[in-house]
């Protein structure tokens, strides 16, 4: 028994040791197994918001489509407000400058090409070649000495009398003819050089309104026999006589 004590007092100091190493190893067993665990929660954790994942993808594809809708609604209202208004502006006479009015009228057009149709134009009509007899008569009855509204007045008369039915064939070519414009007996029309004005002003008579409430004739000398409107500062203007 002494033997023993003997032994264990010799050896104390090495199994101090090993207590102390057999505790420490223990600890570190249980701390793996309790990080192995937390790492095997953190991976279902994980995995299971991976498999959630495309859900939440889908919502926000979704949402943005909602959104698109929404804002594309707002734009649509906005072009048909513009739209309106203008309109509006110029039945009332609320403008200042009647081709600035209309350049802001084309413009909605532009600005808006996905969310509001376009009107029909003069394009839609005419070749191109009516077009250019078109351009060139109006130009040279009116030069670029004039203003914006007295070429729509030149150009007006021409597209009255094409719906008038009694001034040649109803066509543009049927009444662009020499005996109706002297522009085109003394060939003055093919010396002209046509402006963006006077383009402009075709379209505007064409797409948007009559500038001379109906008349059918115009001159600058005051001879014509037909019923006065009035004068535009280039022309006299002038409807026919009404039937009794």
């Amino acid at each position: 028994m002494k033997k023993i004590v003997t032994i264990l007092m010799r050896n104390a100091e090495n199994i101090v040791v090993f207590i102390i190493f057999a505790i420490v190893l223990v600890d570190t067993a249980l701390l793996f197994g309790v990080m192995s665990h937390n790492k095997e929660e953190r991976r279902e954790v994980i995995e299971l918001e991976v498999e959630k994942q495309p859900e939440t993808e889908v919502v926000e594809e979704q949402t943005d489509d909602r959104s698109k809708t929404i804002r594309d609604l707002n734009v649509y209202e906005m072009a048909q407000l513009e739209y309106i208004s203008a309109i509006a502006d110029y039945q009332k006479g609320f403008y200042t400058d009647l081709k600035e009015w209309y350049l802001d009228y084309k413009s909605i057009f532009t600005k808006y090409d996905l969310f509001i149709d376009k009107p029909e134009t003069i394009y839609d009509y005419y070749t191109e070649k009516e077009l250019d007899l078109l351009f060139r008569v109006v130009q040279a009855e009116v030069g670029d000495e004039y203003s914006f509204e007295q070429k729509c007045n030149v150009a007006s008369i021409i597209l009255n009398r094409i719906e008038n039915g009694e001034f040649g064939d109803d066509s543009m070519l049927g009444v662009l003819t020499e005996d109706q414009f002297t522009t085109i007996a003394n060939g003055r029309y093919l010396e002209v050089e046509v402006s963006e004005d006077t383009i402009l002003a075709c379209e505007f008579a064409f797409e948007i309104d009559d500038t001379t409430d109906g008349c059918l004739f115009f001159d600058s000398n005051g001879t014509l026999n037909y019923s006065f409107v009035r004068n535009d500062g280039a022309h006299n203007l002038y409807r026919l006589e009404e039937k009794k």
